[in-house]
């Protein structure tokens, strides 16, 4: 009898230990959304990843479809617990729960219209007609915000799509389109890495820069404040600053500014636009 409630003790012991174990290897996943090639993305993140999974204490992992809204949708069906994203502050994807936590460190973004720089369209209204490339019709400033104003300025045009932010610029080039919808630090930092030169035709107001945000449906509140601290503090830590200027001079970003500390509050004008945009979806 000893015996026997010995071993059930024993077993008892194991399968608690296991169910910590299984607990402490949770494996959450991070979708960042497509602006450049997935394998730049990944050179990028994974650094990143690593270093907040460490100091957070958790399992973060990169999850990306092949194009933006592969990874938008994915997201939205839940296979991602955290997000770099600016899809989902759409009315009907705000209900979903997703939360700000924090944003990179950087004056914002805007939508531009550009063309290459030897172009003869020399303003949005040369483009009545012509083909222009973006990104994806879920792209932010990447279509939304320009498509927009061209509707606004009874501008007609032929949208393609790239996939990503980078992938216009290939169609600029090439001539399959007279102009891209663009980030305008996308294609700054592409310029410079790549010496293309182009011309900007119109750009937007400024908004936020992509949110990290959390789905607290999915992970705890004392996870996502783990994850929270530990972008923010990114920078503030020499191992942090390393992986941070590493990554700057990759994408050749101006400066490595790290991360802030963020609120829903900070993306107020992502809703506004989507309450006043005459683009239709």
């Amino acid at each position: 009898m000893q015996n026997t409630l010995q071993r059930w003790t024993l077993l008892a012991c194991a399968l608690l230990l296991a169910g910590a174990a299984q607990a402490q290897s949770q494996v959450y996943y991070f979708s960042v959304l497509n602006q450049r090639s997935p394998s730049l993305t990944a050179q990028y993140w994974n650094p990143i990843l690593a270093y907040v999974s460490k100091k957070a204490d958790v399992d973060l992992k990169l999850k990306i479809g092949k194009t933006a809204p592969e990874t938008t949708a994915l997201t939205v069906r839940g296979e991602a617990q955290f997000a770099y994203t600016n899809h989902l502050f759409t009315p009907d994807r705000v209900q979903l729960g997703w939360r700000v936590i924090a944003r990179p460190d950087t004056d914002g973004i805007r939508g531009q219209l550009v063309v290459s720089a030897d172009s003869a369209v020399r303003s949005i209204e040369a483009l009545q007609g012509l083909t222009v490339a973006f990104p994806s019709a879920e792209a932010f400033v990447g279509f939304k915000v320009p498509m927009n104003a061209l509707l606004q300025n009874g501008i007609q045009i032929v949208p393609i799509f790239s996939g990503n932010q980078e992938g216009v610029i290939g169609l600029l080039k090439s001539g399959r389109a007279m102009a891209a919808g663009v980030n305008e630090d996308v294609i700054a930092a592409y310029g410079k890495r790549e010496s293309f030169r182009y011309r900007v035709l119109w750009s937007s107001e400024i908004y936020n820069d992509l949110a990290i945000m959390a789905n607290p449906n999915f992970v705890s509140e004392a996870t996502i404040r783990a994850v929270q601290q530990a972008f923010v503090e990114m920078r503030n830590e020499e191992e942090g600053k390393r992986i941070l200027a590493q990554g700057a001079a990759l994408l050749k970003l101006p400066h490595a500014g790290g991360f802030l500390a963020a609120s829903d509050r900070d993306y107020e004008n992502y809703r506004i636009f989507h309450r006043e945009k005459v683009l239709k979806e």
